[in-house]
């Protein structure tokens, strides 16, 4: 990589794909410090060539906050994630997509921080304004759902949490791999496994009352 920067140049595409492998290899064996340090490095010559406000600068930054969450800073997490929704509105607009993903990373990381009831009121807002684009926002909308369950699990909304978690295995159902279980389906075998979690804490709530 160094040598493919001497002879390319920092931003060449060759550059810029062996960086993104190096990205992912650190990723794939867990070296989240490592990667945490090159991403930080990223971030700031990014800003240094490109400007801070930056689309691209801005998924660097939104990056350098989920390696946060992964090595445990979760109050770092937050903080770089409530920048980067801040900075995103005001270069994209609330409605880029960028924006979109941007706010449900700040709203999940509050909710794994103590917060899930401001987690969860900030996905509310942005599942109605996903659902709102239509077809447009399909798989935006599937993951903005999966969030908001996690959170209202989190918040203890847990008959809220199963009621989202079937629609979105419905959905899931209508898909290739959901039409066959043969075919492999990860995701829908996640789905049904996590549902046998939540309804089993829903049964167990008469109990604790």
């Amino acid at each position: 990589m160094a040598h493919l920067t001497t002879e390319l140049g920092r931003w060449h595409p060759q550059t810029l794909a062996a960086r993104s492998t190096v990205f992912m290899w650190l990723l794939e064996e867990d070296l989240h410090d490592d990667r945490l340090r090159l991403i930080e490095a990223e971030v700031a010559e990014r800003t240094a060539e490109f400007g801070f406000d930056d689309p691209e600068t801005l998924n660097w930054r939104r990056s350098l906050a989920w390696i946060r969450r992964r090595i445990g800073d979760l109050e770092g997490a937050v903080t770089d994630a409530r920048a980067v929704v801040n900075d995103s509105v005001r270069v994209l607009g609330s409605e880029h997509a960028d924006t979109h993903r941007c706010r449900a990373v700040l709203a999940q990381f509050l909710a794994e921080n103590g917060e899930p009831a401001e987690g969860v009121r900030l996905l509310r807002a942005l599942y109605d304004e996903s659902r709102a684009f239509g077809h447009e926002r399909w798989n935006e909308t599937r993951s903005v759902r999966k969030t908001l369950v996690t959170a209202l699990e989190l918040n203890g909304d847990v008959t809220e949490a199963l009621d989202l978690l079937d629609e979105e295995i419905a959905v899931e159902s209508g898909t290739l791999y959901g039409v066959d279980d043969n075919l492999g389906d990860h995701e829908m075998k996640h789905l049904q496994e996590w549902r046998v979690l939540l309804a089993a804490k829903v049964s167990a709530r008469p109990a604790l009352g």
